[in-house]
């Protein structure tokens, strides 16, 4: 009877800490019961036992109040055996120290790219596939091209890791513009045709101040692609850029900025572009990351929203890449399973729906969690949810073996800024991108 007494209460507490997760960060109690099969969340004896696991952050902005709040909590309402350590990377705590020292984490909180310099060199990975299917997981809730990503980009598909939270480029507008030009607002669904014809006739000097239609976060925008265009063959070793459809993304890019008076005043840099979007408040859009918005929601006097990014005619549901935070499992400790479960909890409709009200994009196939995006956030009431009106384009397979050596994006990039200073032509900025990118690979296999 006592153990009978022991088990309820402890259910009734459970069932009380979910609830709260999924309504109210600050409410003290928690959770509406075991979850079901149906909602993904796997259960296993072997979190039982005490266990400590350690996350190493690549992600600044997860600060230690918000992996406080948003990881630990969550976890240990289901498993409460569970103790987590946090640590933010920079020169204080580098990943190499770590695994020097006998340290390694457990977990990985990074992105793509973040893998290929905090996992791969220091042979973390761990392939979740047969955790997977021990504990009959349902990756279906999950949005799949985060999934086909990352698969794309490790070696013989495996799924290193499971997503946080999701990120893609989208178009900001300033309103006060339009409104004082008696234009209309730009729409979701834009070819880059209308919005580039939109871009010029937003472009003009009145009353002294000069005006210009759309500036470009390049960097994202190259990175994650809509073409889904890699930047090394994966079975060549070689630069796969100065190709025609690399032409047709470039020219459409260029297009923006051969624009009569549409140019930055300065030398082009792609992040200084979203900067002043909101500091001179002279330009009526820009395309850059979601998570841009970070930089700018405190500022009263900006009066702004967002719509989807423009699509390739051809291609007319096709957004960007999703550029994605994964948690990924480390084999360093023995502890790949319990950091999976717990990982699991943190995927669960509850969290993320928490999450998605707190202003980050959530990764599950749920449309109501989708629809809660930001309504908790400084900058409620604006048009989050047009993050999803476009399809996600999916990661090309990536060239394993090069992609942590060469940073090909950081040279398309640059020569991307060079081309739009200096006036050259999009074939010639791309042979040198080759020519450059190639040296790198050469450089890098000498090594």
């Amino acid at each position: 009877m006592i153990r009978n007494m022991i088990h309820s209460i402890r259910t009734v507490l459970w069932m009380t800490a979910a609830v709260c997760l999924a309504l109210l960060p600050a409410c003290a109690g928690g959770d509406s019961g075991p979850p079901s099969a149906a909602s993904g969340q796997p259960d296993s004896s072997v979190m039982a036992a005490p266990v400590e696991l350690s996350i190493y952050s690549v992600v600044p902005s997860v600060t230690q109040e918000e992996f406080k709040r948003t990881i630990e909590a969550p976890v240990q309402a289901k498993y409460p055996n569970v103790k987590m350590n946090y640590v933010i990377g920079g020169a204080q705590a580098k990943i190499s120290d770590l695994v020097a020292s006998g340290s390694a984490p457990d977990i990985i909180l990074t992105s793509i790219s973040g893998m290929n310099s905090n996992v791969i060199p220091f042979q973390l990975q761990y392939d979740l596939t047969e955790l997977i299917q021990k504990h009959k997981y349902d990756l279906s809730r999950i949005e799949p091209s985060t999934l086909d990503s990352l698969r794309n980009a490790s070696d013989n598909g495996a799924l290193y890791g499971l997503p946080k939270y999701t990120n893609t480029v989208v178009l900001f507008y300033n309103k006060d513009i339009f409104d004082k030009f008696g234009v209309a607002y730009p729409k979701s669904g834009m070819t880059w045709d209308e919005a580039t014809k939109l871009a010029a006739q937003m472009t003009r000097t009145v009353d002294g101040i000069r005006y210009r239609g759309m500036s470009l976060f390049s960097g994202n925008m190259i990175t994650e692609n809509q073409l889904s265009l890699p930047f090394i063959d994966p079975k060549s070793d070689k630069a796969s850029v100065n190709t025609a459809e690399f032409q047709k993304l470039f020219r459409t890019y260029k297009g923006i900025y051969d624009i009569v008076d549409n140019k930055p005043e300065g030398a082009f840099n792609g992040d200084a572009e979203l900067d002043s979007f909101y500091k001179n408040k002279n330009i009526a859009m820009v395309i850059a990351p979601m998570s841009g918005y970070g930089r700018f929601e405190n500022d009263k006097d900006l009066n702004w929203d967002l719509v989807a990014a423009p699509t390739f005619a051809d291609k007319p549901d096709v957004g960007f890449q999703a550029n994605t935070i994964y948690y990924f499992i480390s084999n360093a400790n023995k502890k790949a399973e319990q950091a999976f479960l717990a990982v699991t909890q943190l995927l669960s409709d509850e969290v993320q729906l928490m999450s998605s009200k707190e202003g980050r994009p959530p990764i599950l196939n749920n449309e109501t969690i989708r629809a809660a995006l930001g309504e908790e956030s400084k900058s409620k009431g604006k048009n989050f949810k047009v993050m999803f009106h476009n399809k996600f384009a999916t990661m090309p397979t990536a060239n394993t073996k090069l992609a942590p050596l060469v940073n090909a994006n950081s040279i398309l990039n640059k020569e991307f800024g060079d081309m739009i200073n200096s006036g050259t032509d999009v074939n010639t900025m791309l042979r040198q991108a080759e020519e450059k990118i190639n040296k790198a690979i050469s450089e890098a296999k000498s090594k």
